[in-house]
């Protein structure tokens, strides 16, 4: 099933969260999401035990998925890339470790995280991006990836401390040059 991305992001545009949504609202919606899909909702026993286990962030980012499939065509466009046989419980574990680090508010507010985001549940139902070929799909993924620039920033911030510490050394070496240089002069 192809989802229209471009659509999807314009509708969430459109569509303000004004507050959070509480986890009882958010698990019920994504079920219910489920249930209009013929596929067995997560069980409340499962819910129960995300929350007790995963960080505040979980929460934050359950609500953006609600309010992402209430507000706009995400939900009816999930409900026909849904199979009876998928797997609730492990397609939304599977999300919600691809989402890791993201935030709400980095969700809301930032149309590559938005885009992200929906990339990633697209990808966690089985549906495709409309008008891509997977490749296509799985390079645009690699350019959005957030984790990979959180890696890309550490990666270049631990070279620029290095060469920092090697531009010190270096000041240290020739200032120490010329202190010796001065005392075979005077």
């Amino acid at each position: 099933m192809a989802f229209d991305l471009k659509a999807i992001a314009r509708e969430l545009q459109g569509a303000p969260l004004a507050s959070p949504y509480p986890l009882d609202l958010s698990a019920a919606i994504i079920n219910d999401t489920f249930r209009m899909a013929l596929v067995r909702p997560v069980p409340k026993k499962q819910w129960d035990g995300w929350q007790q286990e995963k960080p505040v962030l979980w929460a934050e980012q359950m609500g953006m998925l609600a309010h992402t499939l209430a507000a706009t065509s995400l939900r009816a466009e999930t409900v026909r890339a849904l199979h009876p046989a998928f797997d609730a419980a492990v397609g939304l574990q599977r999300m919600f470790e691809l989402i890791e680090p993201l935030t709400a508010e980095m969700i809301r507010s930032n149309r590559f995280r938005q885009e992200e985001f929906l990339r990633k549940w697209i990808s966690c139902v089985g549906g495709r991006v409309e008008g891509e070929k997977a490749r296509e799909s799985k390079q645009r993924m690699e350019q959005l990836d957030y984790r990979k620039t959180l890696a890309e920033y550490a990666k270049a911030e631990k070279a620029r401390k290095s060469e920092a510490a090697a531009r010190a050394r270096l000041l240290r070496e020739a200032a120490q040059r010329e202190a010796q240089a001065r005392g075979w002069r005077e």
